[in-house]
């Protein structure tokens, strides 16, 4: 009989401590109504520019043979893209680090390890009809592999500005429409982010799908063509008072 008052003062503690959490997490919700959406706007558009990359490499049980091997081909690689109009100022290429491989059976000399040397290079086609050509001379050439294509558009910076504007204006029209829906007006953002709104958890944002590039299915195209057209593509949600 002793421990009931201390029973009961634990209980009353337990429930204090309850609505104390319960006080807490309300006074993180908005003292306004509001309503989420997002919007979206994405065009298909035709590349004006593309990147090849790939890599060329030799090996040797000699160091010096290996590096000697490289440079040749390099500038064998060098004149390749000369004669497809490829200026200097659009070729990046770096070296990678030479390592040490083991052989699978020894070499003439009787090594069982060799010297292996490569370069990476990334090439800018601003003249997308050279393309075809300069992919064919690439993909005849020995020791050149790792080959890879991307596409773009030089005014990138410029449709990503305007669909994004587009997107906005899509994000308010649709929280207008849900507003309206229900009787009231659609007031000033309060909340405003690229694609979904990740940091502001449930409930105050109800999780829309993210649009980007890589959502995309691309057009059907060869493994190295230049593609009739790319995707570009924006996504906003955002948070709006309700009036």
């Amino acid at each position: 009989m002793k421990r009931g008052p201390l029973l009961l003062t634990n209980a009353l503690l337990s429930v204090l401590a309850l609505l104390g959490a319960a006080t807490a997490h309300a006074a993180d919700l908005p003292a306004y109504p509001f309503v989420s959406t997002s919007g979206k706007a994405q065009a298909w558009l035709p590349p004006d520019i593309g990147e090849l990359r790939f890599e060329t490499g030799a090996q040797h049980t000699d160091a010096g043979v290996a590096g000697a091997t490289l440079a040749e081909l390099s500038a064998a690689i060098a004149q390749v893209l000369a004669e497809h109009g490829i200026p200097d100022a659009d070729i990046d290429s770096s070296d990678l680090a030479m390592k040490t491989v083991e052989l699978s059976k020894p070499a003439a000399d009787g090594a069982i390890r060799a010297h292996a040397v490569a370069r990476h290079y990334a090439v800018r086609v601003r003249d997308l009809a050279r393309w075809p050509g300069l992919v064919a001379a690439m993909l005849a050439r020995d020791h050149v592999d790792s080959i890879s294509a991307s596409f773009d558009r030089t005014n990138s910076a410029q449709l990503d500005r305007d669909l994004m504007a587009q997107a906005a204006q899509d994000a308010r029209a649709n929280g207008a429409l849900l507003a309206q829906s229900f009787g009231r007006q659609l007031g000033p953002a309060t909340a405003i982010a690229r694609g979904p709104l990740e940091r502001v958890s449930a409930p105050f944002v109800a999780t829309q799908p993210g649009h980007s590039r890589s959502a995309q299915a691309a057009p059907a195209a060869g493994s190295y063509a230049v593609p009739p057209s790319i995707p570009f593509a924006q996504s906003v949600t955002a948070i709006f008072r309700l009036q």
